[in-house]
C-alpha cells in the first residue's frame, strides 16, 4: 500500500509503522518514544528481540539527546559523513528503549540523507527506529515494490525510488578513542582512518569487537528465497552434479530460519555483476530477488579475482552471509 509523506506522517504520531525510503535500504519505521511502535516493528518483521534497531536522526543536536558521550570522532565524523551511511555507536542515555539496544548499553544512530526520509525526521522532529523493511532473515528491499511484496502489501509504504547505494550502512563504534567496525558499509575503514588522521584526531582500533552490538550480524542475514551457491574457480559443466550433491549438506535453519531446500536442481541462474562496486552494491539485492523469484531451482555467485580490492569488501561480506554453500573449484 503506497502512502504520501503526510499520511505516513500520521500513522507514526498514532504509533503505528511505515516503511520508508532511504539511501542504503527501505527501513520499517516508527517512533523511538513508542513502545507500541517499537514492538511491533520486531512482530511484523519476525524479528527476534535480541537483534538491536538502528535509530534514524535529523541531525548531531538530535543524536547527541540520545547519547551519554559524544567523542570528538563522532562529532568529526558525523560533520563529515552525515547525513549519509554511517551508523555510530555510543553509549546510551536512560531514555533509550532497551527494546532498540537489545538491552546493551550502546544504541546505533545515523542520519539519513535520502529526501523523503529526511522530510518526515524533520516533520516529526522525533527519531525513529528503523531496520530493514523485510521479514527476519530475507533480502534486503531497495525499491518500494520490494516492500509491497514482501508483506503482501500490508505495510503502508512511502515511495521513494530505487535505494541509490543500495547496501546497510556501515556500522562504525564508538569507545573513547577506540573505533571498530561492527558492520561493512558503503564507507570504508581505511576512508575513516584516513579523515581521522587528517583533522589529527588521536585514535586506535578496537582489538577485539563484539558484533551482536550491530543489526545484520547474524549467518542468515540477506539470504535468498532460494539456495545461493559461492563458487570460487572455474564452473564446470557438470556442476549441477556437484550442487545435488552439496544440497546434502544444507541445513533444514540457520540460527532459527527455515531454509528451503529443493530435493534436487536441475536448473542455475547466475549472478553477475560489473566490475564496479558501487553499481554491485546497487543491483545486490535487487538482483538477488529477481533471480530467486525466476524459474531457476538456485543461484550461483561466481567469485572473481577483481573483486579483492577492499571497495568489494562490504558486497562480498554481505553475500557470504546469503550463500549456503561454499564451493571452490578448479581454476
Amino acid at each position: 500500500m503506497i502512502i504520501s509523506i503526510e499520511e505516513a506522517l500520521e500513522h507514526l504520531k498514532s504509533e503505528d509503522v511505515v516503511a520508508i525510503p532511504t539511501e542504503t535500504v527501505y527501513g520499517l519505521a516508527g517512533l523511538i518514544t513508542s513502545e507500541k511502535a517499537l514492538k511491533k516493528i520486531f512482530e511484523v518483521k519476525k524479528r527476534p528481540f535480541f537483534d538491536p534497531l538502528i535509530v534514524h536522526v535529523t541531525d548531531t543536536s538530535q543524536a547527541q539527546g540520545l547519547t551519554s558521550e559524544w567523542p570528538l570522532i563522532a562529532e568529526k565524523l558525523a560533520e563529515k559523513y552525515w547525513p549519509g551511511p554511517l551508523t555510530l555507536v555510543l553509549r546510551k542515555r536512560k531514555l533509550v528503549s532497551d527494546l532498540i539496544t537489545a538491552g546493551l548499553e550502546r544504541v546505533g544512530i545515523r542520519c539519513p540523507q535520502h529526501p523523503v526520509a529526511q522530510e518526515i525526521l524533520n516533520k516529526l522532529k522525533i527519531p525513529l527506529a528503523a531496520p530493514s523493511a523485510n521479514l527476519f532473515g530475507h533480502t534486503s528491499p531497495t525499491l518500494a515494490q520490494h516492500v509491497e511484496s514482501e508483506f503482501q502489501s500490508q505495510i503502508p509504504v512511502v515511495e521513494g525510488g530505487a535505494s541509490s547505494i543500495g547496501i546497510e550502512s556501515t556500522v562504525l563504534l564508538i569507545d573513547q578513542d577506540e573505533i571498530a567496525i561492527l558492520r561493512p558499509g558503503h564507507i570504508l575503514a581505511q576512508e575513516i582512518e584516513d579523515y581521522l588522521k587528517a583533522q589529527n584526531i588521536s585514535f586506535k582500533w578496537k582489538a577485539q569487537i563484539t558484533k551482536s552490538e550491530s543489526p545484520g550480524h547474524m549467518k542468515h542475514h540477506y539470504m535468498p528465497s532460494k539456495p545461493l551457491f559461492w563458487v570460487e574457480g572455474k564452473i564446470p559443466s557438470d556442476i549441477l552434479e556437484t550442487l545435488n550433491l552439496k544440497l546434502r549438506e544444507l541445513p533444514d535453519q540457520v540460527e532459527g530460519v527455515q531454509i528451503q531446500k529443493p530435493s534436487s536442481l536441475k536448473t542455475y541462474s547466475l549472478l553477475q555483476f560489473s566490475s564496479s562496486p558501487q553499481n554491485a552494491a546497487r543491483s545486490l539485492y535487487s538482483e538477488l530477488r529477481r533471480l530467486a523469484e525466476g524459474p531457476a531451482d538456485c543461484l550461483i555467485f561466481q567469485y572473481q579475482s577483481f573483486m579483492s580490492q577492499p571497495e568489494w569488501a562490504p558486497v562480498l561480506e554481505r553475500l557470504r552471509k546469503a550463500s549456503s554453500i561454499v564451493i571452490k573449484t578448479s581454476s
